[in-house]
């Protein structure tokens, strides 16, 4: 069952570590809604970061996504850059004053 592997092996931020509690399990989400396994439909009033400002299963997003994936996940900026790292930089200067 996931949930008692996931009180086994994960811990999750802001809970305890000795005494956790069962986490929902989260299927699929879709705009503000995070569709439960067990067949209940929440709306996700915490959100996470992204989702807050976006929203779940953008196809807009999510192609932009799995695009960037196909080349690099993710690169450290110690000594380091990619351009689609200096293109974002760009343009969020370029909508500042």
């Amino acid at each position: 069952e996931v949930q008692a592997a996931d009180r086994r092996h994960l811990w999750h931020p802001y809970t305890s570590a000795t005494s956790p509690p069962t986490c929902l399990v989260v299927d699929r989400a879709e705009g503000v809604r995070l569709f439960l396994e067990d067949g209940r439909v929440l709306i996700d009033g915490m959100s996470s970061w992204w989702a807050a400002v976006h929203g779940y299963a953008v196809p807009e997003l999510d192609a932009a996504a799995a695009a960037q994936l196909g080349r690099m996940s993710h690169v450290m900026f110690g000594g380091l850059t990619h351009r689609p790292a200096v293109e974002l930089g760009e343009l969020l200067v370029g909508l500042t004053p």
